[in-house]
């Protein structure tokens, strides 16, 4: 084995076990929005790695048409949108399997181009692949950049925009390669390494001032969510007790396939607007198809199921199937911080999570 081959090799095993570093943790961070910019970075961390691996072994490919070196070169241009998909991914649940599916399909490509160019031999072996996935992997960040919570922030929309005009180029290749063959005209026109060039530095340019803008939004976010956290921990100290009221909306992936997302959004945001004027005192977090209500001391409100239920069913006029729209409400009596942590959607554990678990309820609406 060379000693090119074996750097390949090294950085290869670099990107696929990025999430092994990503996962270390040197100190707990004190809320989940905190936690969530964490994992953004260093996921977009392990991103640009992989796009610093694959801009290198690519100018090599051409004076070096190695198996292992192709094979890096396409599973690092995998690895970038694939990390920077899981880092979107932490908006909504943190989570480092994200990272593993990743980084498993980095392993793949590395593999299947490794054994595809050592059995036919050529430099642009796994180049297919290379280009669906990279596809597949940009349309996936543009799905998660323009679904909630992200698409409510402005960087993580320009984000979505960016990798959306990367996927539909990797589409049209993938479609050219098949339709008229590399070696057509109008192939080599539009996609030689000039005009590829020409398209990824300002894409590129853009993605790292979205990603430090969407860094200082993910900033204030957790600082606004460290704040409420503080607020209802302060609320329990002095009240002795908070009470907290989960609204779930079971059927709304049910409304979203049958009717479509426009009229799941409606009925997820008429919850929420109802919510907030029913008890416009409160503390609120949303979280798609579940809302948290926090109010101070042990108190009753039998009403939250009724309000939210018509507020919803009235969300979209034309839906045949809002008389059947399901609301559960749980009521929780939050005594401790501890207990907290268990029905509050952003707080992280702290000490002991033996203690005692908050009394939780259905509530019942009137027939």
């Amino acid at each position: 084995m060379s000693v090119l081959e074996l750097f390949a090799l090294l950085a290869v095993a670099l990107v696929i076990s990025a999430p092994a570093i990503v996962q270390f943790q040197a100190q707990p961070a004190p809320n989940c929005g905190r936690a969530a910019r964490r994992l953004f970075l260093r996921f977009s961390a392990a991103a640009a790695l992989s796009g610093v691996v694959a801009g290198i072994t690519s100018a090599l490919v051409p004076d070096h048409p190695i198996p292992i070196v192709i094979a890096t070169a396409n599973a690092a241009l995998v690895g970038g949108p694939a990390y920077f998909w899981a880092g979107m991914r932490q908006l909504r649940d943190q989570s480092v399997a994200p990272g593993w599916l990743a980084s498993g399909a980095v392993a793949v490509t590395f593999v299947t181009s490794a054994t595809v160019t050592a059995v036919i031999g050529g430099p642009t072996d796994g180049f297919v692949l290379r280009l669906v996935l990279v596809a597949l992997g940009c349309g996936g960040i543009a799905v998660e950049a323009f679904t909630p919570p992200a698409r409510t922030i402005p960087a993580f929309r320009l984000i979505g925009a960016v990798f959306a005009l990367y996927a539909g180029y990797s589409a049209v290749r993938t479609f050219l390669y098949f339709a008229v063959g590399e070696q057509a005209p109008v192939f080599q026109a539009l996609f030689t390494p000039l005009a590829a060039s020409a398209i990824s530095i300002p894409l590129v340019v853009v993605l790292c001032v979205a990603v430090w803008w969407s860094e200082r939004a993910l900033e204030t976010r957790a600082a606004q969510i460290e704040f409420q956290i503080d607020a209802l921990r302060s609320a329990i100290a002095i009240r002795d007790a908070v009470t907290v009221y989960e609204v779930c909306i079971p059927d709304l992936s049910l409304i979203r396939a049958a009717f479509g997302g426009p009229a799941a959004a409606a009925v997820d945001r008429a919850a929420s607007v109802a919510l907030h004027e029913v008890l416009p005192d409160a503390v609120h977090r949303a979280r798609t198809g579940r809302h948290f209500v926090a109010l101070e001391g042990d108190q009753r409100v039998d009403a939250i199921e009724d309000v939210v239920k018509t507020a919803a069913a009235r969300a979209v006029p034309h839906l045949d199937y809002r008389e059947a729209i399901d609301v559960r409400v749980t009521r929780s009596t939050v005594r401790s911080p501890e207990e907290l942590a268990r029905v509050w959607p952003d707080v992280i554990p702290t000490g002991d999570l033996s203690a005692q678990t908050p009394t939780a309820e259905r509530a019942v609406a009137a027939p």
